[in-house]
């Protein structure tokens, strides 16, 4: 395959589906650099849903769940003096990745795929305290931007796009934006002007 053109290697790719591409990338070095440089026009990951919830939420749920360790992958991301100093400033200003000031609210994933399949639970730092920090949450935030979703519930908050601005700082190479088929979005008159402010 690595004899014929780019455009016919890139039709060929878009036949295979999320899983399919992964097994490819790791075939060898020029497979994973060709998916990586064209993954926005390639298959993505599959998520049924995607939502915040807070404990109690996650309680009432009789799926069971799978919580995704927030270290467990090395992230490549290089951060510029310009971009250091403009985190330092949310840092110190307390800028929240979530609407709802609750402090005990995780990024819950599922898939329908397979009934028994778990939800996802995503424990990122609502107040982030340092640099290190920021950086998990950018580079989860940037790999939730590269996955499809049927439906996203948010019933007491939303993505602070002011967060959302600040991490990724009009960054080109990445489209920072869910991609959801629907979304619901379920708030009393008072959360309601909240949402409001980051929407």
């Amino acid at each position: 395959m690595i004899s014929l053109p780019l455009e016919v290697q890139l039709r060929i790719l878009k036949y295979l589906n999320f899983n399919e591409l992964i097994s490819v990338k790791q075939t060898n070095s020029y497979f994973c650099n060709l998916i990586n440089k064209y993954e926005g026009e390639l298959a993505r990951r599959k998520f049924d849903g995607l939502s915040i919830c807070n404990k109690k939420e996650l309680a009432y749920s009789e799926k069971k769940r799978a919580s995704i360790e927030l270290r467990s992958t090395n992230f490549e991301f290089t951060l510029d003096d310009q971009l250091k100093e403009k985190w330092q400033v949310a840092i110190d200003n307390s800028t929240r990745l979530f609407s709802h000031s609750g402090k005990k609210l995780f990024v819950c994933m599922s898939k329908t795929d397979d009934e028994d399949s778990p939800y996802y639970i995503l424990k990122l730092p609502h107040y982030p305290k340092n640099l290190k920090q920021m950086i998990i949450i950018r580079c989860w935030l940037e790999r939730l931007f590269k996955c499809d979703f049927d439906c996203a519930d948010f019933y007491s908050s939303v993505f602070n796009p002011e967060m959302i601005n600040i991490l990724f700082d009009n960054d080109k190479s990445i489209r920072a934006q869910f991609n959801i088929k629907n979304v619901s979005l379920h708030a009393g008159k008072y959360q309601l002007r909240i949402f409001w402010n980051f929407i």
